[in-house]
């Protein structure tokens, strides 16, 4: 009877920023499980963000209670997948992975609530995509247009920080403009004045302005930037002016950027330490499920 009564109690807890870098934590074993791009979950928690933000009934409601707010996050990943990856992942497969928790009724009846609160509003611009379009009309006007190593160094370490981005509550209020410029001006700092030089940086970072309307030097961009250093630092174990000096471009590039992703692959892997990662009852080891389960 205790038991109950204590796990009754803690699924109506309010929702805090820690369930929400949970649910982050444990979309990103799901997609990494299935073999899916680590963007999907970006997606995926932007609809539950905006969803949680609407301020519709069934929003206010979960954030009285855990156990909808799992509902929604798990319904969310569940659409980003469905709209943006080649294969859909069954409503079966979801209520599997909730161990029961959940419907597959439910599970419909979220997606429609979450669809209607969004005013199917389902395609916006993720940080990575303002991404990939800086650094294409930026560099355009730059010598670094004829060294494609500068080019992939900066996506490869700016795609990181957008990974990182997805599970900071603190940015929750950042555009997704705004946490682009953000990366890759912190990943600026790992390349030398020898590959990309002052001036060709002056002029990147004008096209960016022109195109954009966003001001590098902006105040607002400062706590962003801080935030996405520190967690690349964390995650990496090694700063942006440690790269610069350090490993430069090329292989060496390509080694540092290998240890990034290993040292965030390994930070959100299953290792039985799964049930702390849902704030209520999701399954714990994803890797369980067998592989024609994944998906349909």
């Amino acid at each position: 009877t205790t038991t109950t009564s204590s796990s009754s109690s803690s699924q109506t807890k309010p929702v805090d920023a820690d369930c929400r870098t949970k649910m982050a934590e444990w979309c990103a074993q799901v997609i990494d499980f299935v073999k899916f791009s680590r963007e999907t979950v970006g997606i995926g928690m932007s609809y539950l963000d905006r969803f949680m933000a609407s301020g519709v009934r069934r929003s206010r409601t979960a954030m009285t209670d855990r156990k909808e707010y799992q509902l929604a996050a798990m319904t969310a990943l569940y659409m980003a997948i469905k709209l943006n990856e080649p294969l859909e992942m069954e409503t079966k497969l979801l209520s599997d992975l909730s161990r029961g928790c959940y419907t597959t009724a439910e599970i419909a009846s979220m997606e429609i609530d979450i669809l209607e609160a969004l005013d199917w509003r389902v395609a916006g611009p993720t940080p990575l995509e303002f991404v990939q379009h800086f650094l294409a009309v930026g560099l355009h006007d730059t010598e670094a247009a004829n060294h494609p190593a500068v080019e992939a160094t900066l996506l490869d370490f700016s795609r990181f920080q957008t990974e990182l981005a997805i599970g900071m509550p603190a940015l929750l209020s950042a555009t997704p403009s705004r946490i682009a410029l953000a990366a890759i001006l912190n990943s600026m700092e790992g390349i030398d004045d020898v590959a990309l030089n002052p001036f060709e940086r002056i002029t990147f970072l004008r096209s960016i302005e022109a195109t954009s309307g966003l001001d590098p030097n902006a105040r607002d961009l400062h706590p962003v930037r801080s935030l996405l250093m520190d967690g690349f630092v964390q995650n990496a174990g090694i700063s942006f002016p440690q790269v610069a000096a350090q490993l430069g471009l090329g292989a060496q590039r390509e080694e540092a950027t290998r240890a990034a992703q290993a040292s965030m692959a390994a930070s959100s892997s299953s290792d039985g330490s799964g049930p702390e990662v849902s704030p209520v009852c999701v399954s714990a080891n994803v890797s369980a499920i067998s592989k024609k389960q994944r998906c349909v």
